[in-house]
């Protein structure tokens, strides 16, 4: 079996061909290597982590009964990502309507950059900044929000966005452009930036 820092060298290309020889480690190593990505796509969905966890490991018991039909060309995350979206599409879809909870966010991780300043009021800020954000995510379309991930949490490109969400890569860019202009229009409307505040800095009028 290959330690763990010598899989973080591997090549999906070359974990796929592992996998299919049967090595159970290079199994291991897709697993690890994508096992976040593919929750925060699922999370940002179904807006419930245990049912995002449950999804998850759907997705990669997919995934690895269908390694033999995977295109190399696609490149590896995106086939997954794919995969992961559409188990939580389906999901939904039998669920039927979800209870949003705005506290927890969706999939309860949403990032944003952290004060270098400690103190506590830099740190409320923060926390206010975190609060308004989560909430202004959650009021995103979901395929909106969904784009919104792909391109600047997991780096995939227009096209791979395209492909993951069965959309043409027009409507890709789109989805990201729009999810980007109302994140910003929500956060302005929570008093965070404008004119006479710096970005990221709460209004006080």
């Amino acid at each position: 079996m290959r330690p763990g820092s010598e899989l973080v060298s591997v090549s999906d290309d070359r974990l796929v061909r592992d996998a299919l020889a049967g090595q159970q480690d290079a199994y291991a190593g897709l697993l690890q290597r994508y096992e976040r990505p593919v929750f925060n796509v699922i999370a940002r969905l179904v807006h419930d982590p245990g049912v995002a966890e449950e999804l998850a490991q759907e997705t990669f018991l997919k995934a690895f009964r269908r390694l033999d039909t995977f295109d190399q060309r696609r490149g590896f995350s995106p086939w997954l990502l794919r995969i992961a979206h559409n188990t939580a599409i389906d999901a939904l879809r039998r669920r039927g309507p979800q209870t949003l909870d705005i506290d927890a966010g969706p999939g309860g991780d949403a990032r944003v950059v952290a004060s270098s300043d400690p103190g506590p009021d830099r740190q409320t800020e923060h926390r206010l900044a975190v609060r308004d954000l989560v909430a202004a995510l959650v009021r995103l379309r979901p395929e909106h929000r969904l784009a919104l991930v792909l391109r600047f949490q997991e780096a995939q490109s227009y096209k791979q966005i395209a492909y993951v969400m069965g959309v043409s890569e027009g409507t890709a860019k789109s989805y990201v452009h729009r999810a980007r202009g109302r994140l910003a229009d929500e956060m302005r409307t929570a008093g965070w930036g404008g004119a006479t505040n710096r970005p990221g800095s709460r209004s006080t009028e």
